[in-house]
């Protein structure tokens, strides 16, 4: 039980480098006038890495899954966080009228950290 607890723990600090950039973008557009677009833009990235993370806590708890189940829950977990991405953006940019440079910014930059902590933890 105490490695579990340890386990969340080490993968929040695994999630520095993207919640660092992700600061420093918001609050660049928060000085300009644009924070809830680049709120919005870190949502929908860390949105992405909840996903990401629920789909392999998720594998990681099927210790007799096969290669194929495996491969599917893969497949699965990128068509879901693609989807969520793309209609979040949709939604933040068209419904709500966002700034497109702040929203988009915020959240590419949170995928680059994303993909930084996640080479960094290998």
């Amino acid at each position: 039980m105490h490695s579990q607890g340890g386990q969340k723990q080490v993968k929040s600090a695994n999630s520095l480098i993207q919640y660092f950039l992700l600061a420093l973008v918001v609050i660049f557009y928060a000085i300009n006038g644009f924070a809830f677009a680049a709120f919005y833009g870190a949502a929908i990235s860390l949105s992405n890495t909840l996903i990401f993370n629920w789909y392999t806590d998720k594998q990681e708890a099927l210790v007799d899954a096969d290669a194929q189940k495996s491969f599917r829950m893969a497949i699965n977990s990128s068509v879901v966080r693609a989807l969520s991405l793309i209609l979040l953006a949709i939604v933040g940019l068209g419904f709500l009228e966002l700034d497109p440079a702040a929203l988009c910014l915020s959240m590419v930059v949170g995928q680059v950290g994303f993909i930084l902590d996640r080479l960094r933890q290998k």
